[in-house]
């Protein structure tokens, strides 16, 4: 065959069906999520969920619309922002609060919307319970905790074998166990943002930080306050208080009923 020929050849014909396989990219539908206005319409309707305060936390948190006016947006962050407004305290599941997403809102804005944050938003508050989440510090801080605790209970385990006390080490083991239990238990509690787990670790926690104080107090007497160091009294309170339980959500307003309809 020559080469004219080979050149002449028609190209194999593609098949449509093939092409139809392809995908094909798709754009974001910026109308695919409800507006601001329309989910702050379901939080102050009457029949009003915790769902429904969770999908306006979410839905500040997302990027404006191309086509949604920023000077409307900002407006409605700034009411709630308001302090009198009381969608603006109600808390997600997450235990953020409305008026802090619309404050991280307004603010990635940028200039001139967020210049028009109140200033008494620019400092957080402080709360008196613990935030939510585990930080790579407090796994650290408990896990050399639970071992210089146990290392002081081979230590007490092996004074009361001296003094020839009956079940020294069964009660040794046992403490050692219901402290690991705990801290296990504390740990998991703040990784699945169980408040009751929280709870439950917490209690024992404190109760092993105040029996190493009451056990490193009569033996500072003997040692010179050398037991003040070496009790582990102090790394047991700072775990304790690493780990105590995060502050507790509020709840959502309970629920409006209708008036009952005026009779005539």
């Amino acid at each position: 065959m020559s080469q004219q020929a080979l050149r002449s050849a028609p190209q194999p014909a593609t098949d449509d069906r093939e092409v139809d396989l392809l995908p094909t990219p798709v754009a974001a539908d910026p109308g695919a999520f409800p507006s601001l206005t329309f989910l702050l319409e379901e939080v102050r309707s009457p029949g009003m969920v915790r769902a429904d305060i969770d999908a306006l936390i979410s839905g500040l948190g997302r990027m404006p619309a191309p086509e949604e006016p920023l000077r409307e947006r900002a407006d409605l962050l700034l009411g709630l922002l308001d302090r009198n407004n009381p969608v603006g305290d109600y808390a997600g599941s997450g235990g953020m609060k409305v008026r802090h997403a619309a404050k991280e809102a307004l603010i990635a804005l940028g200039y001139p919307y967020a210049m028009e944050l109140p200033p008494e938003l620019l400092e957080t508050p402080r709360v008196n319970g613990r935030g939510p989440g585990l930080s790579g510090g407090d796994i650290v801080l408990a896990v050399v905790s639970l071992l210089y605790q146990w290392g002081g209970l081979a230590a007490v385990w092996i004074f009361l074998e001296y003094s020839k006390m009956a079940e020294a080490g069964e009660v040794s083991v046992g403490i050692g166990a219901a402290l690991g239990l705990s801290t296990g238990v504390s740990l998991l509690g703040h990784h699945q943002r169980s408040r009751d787990m929280q709870l439950v670790g917490s209690v024992v926690l404190w109760a092993a930080a105040v029996v190493w104080i009451l056990i490193a107090l009569p033996s500072a007497l003997f040692t010179s306050g050398v037991a003040l160091f070496l009790v582990p009294w102090h790394l047991a309170l700072w775990t304790a208080w690493s780990l105590r339980p995060e502050e507790e959500p509020e709840k959502p307003p309970a629920r409006l009923s209708p008036p009952p309809p005026s009779t005539p």
